[in-house]
C-alpha cells in the first residue's frame, strides 16, 4: 500500500513571487555595478562619475527582468568606446585658440589623434559578475 500525492503549481502567483525576487535582485546587481563603474571611471573633473545612473528594471517575460547601468553625460560614449583621430574645427568663431608655450596659437582646424576605449561600466559589470560566481 503506498501513498499518492498530486501537486499543483499555481503558475500566475509563482510567476508573480520569482518576479518581485528577480526585480529585488536586479536592484541589487544595478547599485553594485552602478557603485563600481563610479570607482573606475577616470576621473578628470569628476562629472562622469556622478553622471553614472541605475535604469528602469522591467518585466521582459514570465520569470525574466531587465535592467541596466549607464552614464549620462555628453562624452560618456566617446570615453567608454575611445574615439578614432578626427578633424576638430571651430563651431562659432573663425580659428580655434590654444595657449602652447606662453603663446596663443590659432588655428582653422586641429587633427585630433583620437583616444582609447576605457570601457569603465563594461569593466564594473564584469568585476561585479565574477564576484556573484
Amino acid at each position: 500500500m503506498g501513498a499518492k500525492y498530486r501537486v499543483e503549481l499555481n503558475q500566475p502567483e509563482f510567476d508573480r513571487q520569482v518576479a518581485g525576487f528577480a526585480r529585488r535582485r536586479m536592484a541589487s546587481l544595478q547599485r553594485r555595478i552602478a557603485n563600481q563603474a563610479r570607482q573606475d571611471v577616470p576621473v578628470r573633473t569628476g562629472n562622469l562619475g556622478r553622471r553614472v545612473k541605475e535604469g528602469d528594471i522591467r518585466t521582459v517575460g514570465p520569470r525574466t527582468v531587465s535592467g541596466s547601468v549607464g552614464d549620462d553625460a555628453r562624452y560618456a560614449a566617446a570615453v567608454h568606446e575611445g574615439s578614432r583621430p578626427h578633424i576638430i574645427r571651430p563651431r562659432s568663431a573663425k580659428a580655434l585658440r590654444f595657449n602652447i608655450g606662453g603663446r596663443t596659437v590659432f588655428a582653422t582646424r586641429v587633427n585630433h589623434p583620437g583616444t582609447r576605449a576605457r570601457p569603465f561600466l563594461r569593466n564594473a559589470g564584469i568585476r561585479v559578475a565574477e564576484r556573484e560566481r
